[in-house]
């Protein structure tokens, strides 16, 4: 039987919960993740810092308004409260805008109960923990798709459904 350690990338990128969101969003932009775990120092999981996290402060926050006006633009307001508020974003910490509620499996969880989880509650990775929750590793569905394929064998439509 196929369980989560077999499977799970170890070598987790992760920041602590005093890195700062600019840094935060330079990591997942240049490795093109979508999350990174916040850990302490003793690899104690803390929290979970995804896109959608960063994405949510964005959109709290509106550009100025403006108008063009003979080939120039004319701001309604004061476009510096914008670069304000992007600048107090992006001070801001992993530890003031993780989620603190991880979705997590331990390294003995079998394959089809990880599969089951990923698309039962619609998630896009599952963090390993062992029983002092400290992060092990990392499950995507990317992994699980990698696994089948590597068998040579995708499990057909009705096996999946029983």
């Amino acid at each position: 039987m196929t369980v989560a350690a077999d499977i799970m990338t170890r070598e987790v990128l992760t920041v602590f919960p005093e890195t700062p969101v600019r840094e935060v969003g330079e990591l997942l932009g240049s490795h093109r993740f979508g999350s990174l775990p916040v850990v302490d120092a003793g690899q104690t999981l803390q929290g979970i810092v995804t896109e959608e996290d960063l994405v949510s402060r964005a959109a709290s926050f509106h550009l100025p308004r403006h108008i063009a006006f003979l080939g120039g633009i004319v701001f309604l307001e004061n476009p510096h409260r914008f670069e304000e508020a992007a600048e107090r974003i992006l001070a801001m910490t992993a530890r003031e805008i993780m989620d603190m509620n991880v979705p997590a499996v331990s390294p003995e969880t079998p394959i089809e109960e990880v599969a089951s989880r990923l698309l039962g509650e619609h998630l896009r990775r599952l963090i390993v923990l062992d029983h002092a929750h400290h992060l092990l590793g990392i499950i995507t569905r990317g992994d699980i798709v990698r696994m089948l394929t590597a068998s040579g064998q995708l499990p057909n439509k009705d096996d999946v459904h029983k």
